[in-house]
């Protein structure tokens, strides 16, 4: 593993633990009378866990299939991450976004018509990204690639710079991590489509 990945891994390592240390310490300090409050710091600790196992689950297997072994073990890892991205385009970040009531946007701090248009987006984003993930061999995998490294990098980025600014809840924060990996995973395979 490169220095510049093994830096990277580590920064999205700091990145999930911060954020969840920053929602389990507000669980705890939440007082037990505001229940609602109380139960989504609970939920964002949660959340955060879940992706940062996603994350983990999937720096182990890729660890797995590219030590020492053979380049179709390394497509069968592209194809796992691909289909990790396409599931979490399709279910928590297009269709929760998009079909999730009012009042439960609302809970969540989601109120901005942005979440509904981000919620088409990733869908739309599914639809695009699944051509390199059944087509791999076609000319355009290698643009697609590309594009998502750009897509997810600037979208990870975006999503951190208004977290600063308080724009967005933590419950959106928790997945720019994932959307750095992402960004990282579609330059590498760029980089490997073009040689």
């Amino acid at each position: 593993m490169s220095k510049l990945k093994r830096r990277f891994y580590f920064l999205v390592h700091l990145i999930f633990i911060s954020g969840f240390l920053y929602a389990f310490y507000h669980f705890i300090q939440t007082p037990r009378s505001i229940s609602l409050d109380r139960r989504l710091w609970a939920y964002e600790s949660w959340i955060i866990l879940s992706f940062y196992s996603l994350f983990t689950y999937l720096v182990l297997w890729e660890k797995e299939t590219r030590v020492g072994v053979k380049v179709k073990n390394g497509f069968k890892w592209f194809k796992q991450v691909m289909l990790t991205n396409l599931l979490l385009l399709i279910f928590p970040w297009g269709l929760f976004l998009l079909l999730a009531p009012k009042f439960l946007l609302e809970i969540f701090h989601l109120r901005s018509i942005y979440w509904r248009v981000l919620g088409i987006g990733s869908l739309l984003g599914a639809l695009i990204y699944y051509f390199p993930f059944r087509f791999y061999k076609k000319k355009i995998s290698y643009y697609i690639l590309a594009f998502g490294f750009i897509d997810n990098l600037l979208a990870g980025a975006i999503v951190v710079f208004l977290f600063i600014l308080g724009k967005v809840p933590l419950v959106a924060f928790s997945s720019s991590p994932l959307l750095f990996y992402f960004a990282f995973f579609f330059l590498e395979q760029a980089r490997d489509y073009k040689s």
